[in-house]
């Protein structure tokens, strides 16, 4: 089974901070659905069959700037020519101040069961920073009207380390989260990305970002309130109540196999990684043509399918050493026992079921983590 992702790059307007492709102009969405169904069509076919699916993600951008003819022709093209199984999670991302309530009824019809808000923050002064175009007012009636329709899988995201940010007022966006009674917040930390405008201002000395232990104060006050209210930790930067784990996003992380079509868009596919052109004018020439709009791709080697492994099994559910052995004849745990034994003591690694994964605490420093536990790939792959 695959992953089904869809990039809609339209957004009303690109937030300083974003670094995924977007762009303001609406006036090409109609050309874009035609394309998006051209490109569905054209993998199909490469393909040889339906594309067997059990999950289906809208990202963007801002996929709830879609009109109901934009996203019934989508549909259309996607039952044609994809293969959902029944139990398939379908999410759309949506800004709680660029969205019909009116669609929110029709998107439950066509079998999207999951939806995710772009909140980020419950004070304005936040949303303000961020150059989010939604008012907390916005974010309550969006969700409220997403209840009452019938939605059971909510998810929103958070962000915390704004500059200046107090301890107060991230605690505070936590339990305004948690009233809401949601089943998924994805917490991130502000990052600033080359070629953004926050990045700029953060070069120029404009604005300062939280020193690193502010940052891991932050990050563990989240997980304390969280967990205290039901919500478990299943990957560095996401939070769920029982059995509501985004299914797309562990596919990701289990190093799952994905298409992915719009500008922009990644795929994974027998090992090879490919990605389209970040561009609409491009990608619409090409697809006018009945060619793939693909800009590079590359075939994996066994030293970084392994990488990635670890890499990605530390960020969510953790390293099945059995399995990693049998994939790649290294006995994970033998090469680096030593470290992990330290890591252990220090609560940074536990081992369940010859499970390996990270503590709440060893979350916070994955990154350094996972470059100590790689260093053996070096002598044996």
């Amino acid at each position: 089974m695959y992953g089904i992702y869809i990039h809609f790059p339209y957004c009303i307007h690109k937030c300083s901070y974003c670094d995924f492709y977007s762009i303001e102009n609406l006036n090409t969405r109609n050309k874009f659905v035609e394309m998006l169904c051209k490109e569905i069509e054209i993998r199909a076919y490469n393909f040889g069959e339906k594309i067997p699916a059990n999950s289906l993600f809208f990202g963007g951008g801002t996929p709830s700037l879609m009109k109901t003819q934009h996203i019934t022709k989508i549909f259309s093209a996607l039952q044609q020519f994809i293969d959902f199984d029944k139990n398939s999670e379908m999410t759309i991302e949506c800004n709680p101040g660029a969205i019909d309530i009116k669609n929110l009824d029709y998107y439950l019809t066509l079998g999207i069961n999951r939806i995710s808000f772009g909140v980020q923050s419950f004070l304005e002064k936040d949303l303000k920073f961020l150059e989010r175009i939604h008012s907390t007012e916005d974010i309550y009636k969006s969700i409220k009207k997403s209840k009452s329709l019938g939605f059971k899988n909510i998810s929103i995201d958070l962000m915390f380390a704004l500059p200046n940010q107090s301890i107060e007022d991230w605690k505070y966006n936590l339990e305004k989260a948690v009233e809401l009674d949601i089943q998924h917040i994805s917490a991130y930390s502000l990052i600033y990305e080359p070629g953004t405008p926050l990045y700029d201002e953060y070069i120029s000395g404009k604005i300062s970002p939280q020193d690193e232990d502010k940052d891991a104060e932050l990050y563990y006050l989240t997980n304390d309130i969280l967990s205290e209210n039901g919500f478990k930790q299943y990957e560095i930067s996401n939070y769920a109540k029982d059995n509501f784990q985004c299914k797309h996003n562990l596919n990701y992380w289990n190093s799952g196999e994905y298409f992915g079509f719009g500008p922009s868009a990644h795929s994974y596919i027998n090992g090879i990684r490919f990605w389209n052109y970040r561009s609409n004018d491009k990608y619409f020439k090409l697809l006018q043509y009945n060619q793939l709009a693909i800009e590079s791709s590359e075939k994996l080697t066994i030293k970084q399918k392994a990488f990635e492994s670890i890499y990605l099994g530390l960020r969510s559910l953790g390293i099945d050493l059995i399995e990693f052995k049998k994939k790649y004849s290294i006995d994970l745990y033998k090469e680096n026992q030593k470290s992990i034994k330290q890591m252990i003591d220090n609560n940074l690694l536990f081992i369940k079921n010859n499970v390996l994964r990270l503590s709440n605490k060893g979350y916070f420093i994955s990154d350094n983590i996972t470059i100590e536990l790689s260093k053996c790939l070096d002598d044996i792959i």
